[in-house]
């Protein structure tokens, strides 16, 4: 990675690294030297990218952790480690001092905080218009970023940096998201400035991030066609990772290496029986393994893109831009179109994706029915996507048993408010029952 010392600095400026609830307020005034040049601007962005995919304390780390255990993708191998256990039993053991929620709710504000001081101080540290739009490209894909992620875990989320901030619901907060991607996608096509790019870690290939995250939460909102649309201008040629070295490590990684708090639960991907991957699928040793499979009670390990400290971690997935446009066809009708995207899906073998990452299966089989379609893809979206963070989100998008039904297939439907939050702003709503 690039910049370290300089990001590392700007960084101490702005925050630390304590998991208290006192952590830093959301709301504060940055420094005023952190926003009076470009420079400062591209190291706080570079900031905020170590900020969400680094540490324990980060985004990457919280929400595969809060899913994963949530939908079994996960075990936990220590219940002294409190925070993952609660999120594992799930229910009424989840409250608002869990610090998995503290930490995925005050980095997600803070990363909202620090893009947004990127795209206000933009105009006022160049003339230039390629300079000034490329600055917000960056923050504008990251608040897009952290409000997009906070909404898939709590019911509503404030959208303001403001003392006691309103509370907005799902489908205001999803718009905005998707107002602030396009917006991005405005600058990033009218051309970003090399004085800015060159100085940014580039693992992060912004134009495709864009266009894969406007997929994904066009999808989530329900706006079918424009996921499409989306989705067909992501280059699936092109990787786009969070990138990691020796000195700031994959946090996946070395957390699964240590191998005191979570592993791969088994081979099921949290899929109920009915569902199950076929057992020829490629996908299953790409991300899981065992020194001996067929033992008693193997002892599963996650592989993948976490099994060694610099790996990187995919911002999205091919086969997550193929399914989007898959699930998309399918809701609106357009079965056969549904199924030709599903096909590249079951087909793709690891020699025809940028990751290695392939079904290598045949062909979807099954009835030309809206509702087994639907659960062909969901079935390949828990293998292709997993640990990715997006399964409690999908498993309430297609309406699978949830945390008060029976068979239940995730044991929180929503979480609780942080109390770091509610101990601050008057207007935290009541927390969600399940």
């Amino acid at each position: 990675m690039k910049n370290i010392l300089k990001t590392i600095a700007i960084t101490l400026l702005i925050a630390t690294t304590s998991c208290d609830t006192e952590y830093l307020d959301p709301n504060s005034t940055l420094e005023p030297d952190v926003v009076n040049n470009t420079d400062n601007l591209v190291r706080l962005i570079n900031g905020v990218q170590q900020r969400w995919s680094t540490e324990r304390t980060g985004l990457i780390y919280t929400s595969t952790h809060i899913s994963g255990l949530n939908t079994d993708e996960l075990r936990l191998l220590n219940p002294g480690n409190l925070g993952e256990n609660e999120i594992l039993l799930g229910g009424d053991d989840v409250s608002g001092s869990n610090e998995l929620l503290i930490n995925m709710w005050t980095n997600a504000l803070l990363t909202r905080k620090e893009a947004t001081t990127v795209i206000d101080a933009a105009d006022d540290v160049s003339e230039s218009t390629s300079v000034s739009g490329s600055l917000k490209a960056y923050g504008l894909f990251y608040r897009a970023l952290a409000h997009g992620t906070l909404i898939q875990y709590f019911e509503s989320i404030p959208l303001e940096i403001v003392e006691n901030a309103e509370f907005i619901e799902r489908s205001a907060v999803l718009e905005n998201v998707i107002s602030d991607l396009n917006e991005a996608k405005n600058y990033i096509d009218a051309g970003l400035d090399a004085s800015i790019t060159a100085d940014i870690f580039t693992s992060v290939d912004i134009e495709n991030s864009v266009n894969a995250l406007l997929a994904r939460f066009n999808l989530m909102a329900g706006n079918y066609d424009a996921a499409i649309t989306a989705a067909n201008n992501v280059d699936l040629s092109v990787k786009s990772t969070w990138e990691y070295d020796a000195s700031i490590p994959n946090p996946l990684a070395f957390w699964f290496g240590s191998q005191n708090v979570t592993q791969a639960k088994d081979l099921t991907f949290g899929l109920p029986t009915e569902l199950l991957p076929d057992e020829d699928d490629e996908r299953i040793p790409f991300y899981i393994t065992a020194e001996d499979l067929e033992a008693e009670i193997p002892n599963y390990q996650v592989v993948g893109f976490w099994s060694d400290n610099t790996d990187e971690i995919p911002v999205y997935l091919p086969g997550e831009i193929s399914l989007i446009k898959a699930e998309a066809y399918a809701r609106n009708n357009d079965l056969a179109n549904a199924v030709a995207e599903l096909n590249t899906v079951l087909t793709k073998t690891s020699t025809t994706d940028i990751y290695g990452l392939g079904a290598n299966l045949p062909e979807y089989d099954g009835t030309m029915e809206q509702s087994a379609i639907l659960d062909e893809i969901y079935r390949n979206r828990r293998v292709e996507l997993y640990l990715t963070g997006l399964s409690l989100e999908d498993s309430r998008r297609f309406d699978r048993p949830g945390a008060t039904e029976t068979d239940a297939e995730r044991n929180r439907d929503y979480y609780p408010y942080p109390n770091s939050e509610r101990d601050n702003n008057t207007n935290t709503p009541a927390n969600p029952s399940s």
